[in-house]
């Protein structure tokens, strides 16, 4: 009976430890040639987030100006030099990191209500690229 009784215990806590983990997964992702991961809300996204962030060579972040606010639910596109879309996702954090082939880019980015963000990066080993977009009206 002591047997079963920590077994059981065994399993319930097995169980309540994965589901208390599930959440904070963070899932690479695939879209043709490129493998990206988008996330961070929270402490622990965030920290899985830095974890990964040495296996990806685009590392973005997006965030509000002059008040340290990040954002989330930002559209992202990637094109390559001859406008060939490589990544077009839409952001489940504050940061998005990319594994791309060595060579120049066009990153466009778009916040609900707000214009287009596009930068031009050239990506040799790592690249690293901040948008930031004005406080609302009312903030």
């Amino acid at each position: 009976m002591k047997r079963l009784y920590l077994a059981l215990i065994s399993l319930s806590m097995l169980i309540s430890f994965s589901v208390v983990a599930e959440p904070f997964i963070i899932k690479p992702q695939t879209q043709g040639e490129v493998t990206f991961v988008t996330g961070g809300v929270g402490e622990d996204e965030r920290n899985a987030m830095q974890a990964m962030r040495a296996d990806y060579n685009l590392n973005l972040l997006f965030s509000v100006k002059g008040t340290g606010e990040y954002i989330s639910d930002v559209k992202v596109r990637i094109t390559d030099s001859r406008g060939n879309i490589l990544l077009e996702s839409v952001s489940d954090g504050p940061m998005l990191f990319a594994k791309l082939k060595p060579g120049r880019y066009i990153v466009s980015v778009e916040r609900e209500g707000h214009q287009a963000i596009d930068k031009t990066v050239t990506v040799k080993q790592r690249a690293s690229l901040s948008f930031t977009w004005p406080q609302e009206q009312g903030d």
